[in-house]
């Protein structure tokens, strides 16, 4: 079936996979604790009223805590996806994530400054969610204007962005080590897991308006994403350079990761899983590969959050912990039963 989609039109799969992603979204709003009906829930968001005012004020304040939460799920997963694709285009490798250049290493950095520094302490709850950013940002942009003086081989970012990443979990290291207590301890890990229990709607929108302006802008460079698995001897003929569009594009990276980690800590796998899974499916073409895997990948974000809250009752397992369970085991699953060819279009 796989096939159909390589060299059908795209539209019909992102159309189908939209629809379920918001249709997951409606899902989630109605599971947890307080188990809320489809309709209670569509006629609230519609901003209607249920007739019982106590009825409604529960509702709406279940609403209210899961809104922001579902909002969230989706926009890292999406956004994480697209930023996996870029990364493993960028350097050739399907094994490349989003996190490659040691920006998780910066965004604990960050955080760790946060809790046992005092660092951003004016954000009051989201000083950590800010110090990450601030982490994950810096370090990016030592990556980018360091890869002026490099070479064009690719591998020079990535081997300066591993020595940068090795330093800055050093120094978290140290600061966990010095600084240790009970409450920092106990948040500095919960945002390691990946935890959006405590999604706010104002930094939820602000990584969605994000995610608006970089997602479209990458769905128009499908011709270049094609052009870079085969190296700069590709673009030669065309009579332009991948440096600078690399350098742009690690830029943009920053930006989106930079907004996720602050919002939810560290999520792994989904970045590395959805576009492996949806390469697969649609081919290494870019023009289908990036709105294919980016509405994948909000899906699989949505399920796990879902999955998170009521699998066990009464515990709300992070999703980080959660993609990070049945992402494992996909994966190993996926590298044993298929390989593919990795570059080319088709």
């Amino acid at each position: 079936m796989h096939h159909i989609w390589r060299n059908g039109p795209v539209g019909t799969l992102a159309v189908l996979l939209a629809g379920l992603l918001v249709v997951s979204g409606l899902v989630g709003l109605t599971l947890g604790v307080l188990p809320l009906s489809p309709w209670d829930v569509v006629t609230l968001l519609g901003g209607g009223s249920l007739g019982d005012a106590a009825q409604t004020e529960t509702v709406r304040a279940v609403l209210e805590l899961r809104l922001p939460r579902i909002l969230l799920a989706g926009g890292i997963g999406m956004g994480l996806s697209l930023s996996g694709v870029v990364m493993q285009a960028i350097f050739r490798n399907p094994m490349a994530d989003p996190y490659i250049l040691g920006i998780s290493s910066g965004a604990s950095l960050g955080a760790a400054c946060a809790v046992f520094l005092g660092i951003g302490s004016m954000f009051g709850a989201g000083a950590i969610g800010v110090g990450a950013f601030v982490g994950a940002a810096l370090l990016s942009a030592l990556i980018t204007a360091a890869a002026g003086g490099m070479r064009r081989d690719l591998s020079y970012f990535l081997i300066f962005g591993i020595a940068l990443g090795a330093v800055c979990s050093g120094l978290t290291g140290v600061l966990i080590y010095f600084g240790a207590n009970s409450t920092g301890m106990d948040v500095t890990l919960y945002w390691l897991m990946g935890s959006i229990a405590a999604a706010k709607m104002p930094w939820v929108l602000a990584l969605l308006a994000v995610l608006a302006l970089v997602f479209p802008f990458f769905l128009t460079q499908a011709r270049m994403l094609n052009l870079m698995p085969a190296g700069e001897e590709a673009a030669i003929p065309l009579g332009r350079s991948l440096l600078p569009f690399v350098r742009g594009y690690l830029v943009l990276n920053a930006l989106l990761v930079g907004m996720i980690v602050m919002n939810a800590g560290l999520v792994g796998f989904i970045g590395l899983l959805v576009p492996h899974f949806t390469r697969m499916l649609t081919g290494a073409d870019h023009r289908r590969l990036v709105p294919v895997a980016v509405l994948l990948g909000g899906i699989v974000a949505v399920w796990a959050d879902i999955l998170g809250r009521v699998l066990v009752t009464g515990v709300d397992i992070p999703l980080g912990v959660m993609l990070a369970l049945f992402g494992a085991p996909a994966f190993i699953v996926m590298l044993l039963r298929r390989a593919y060819r990795f570059g080319g279009v088709g």
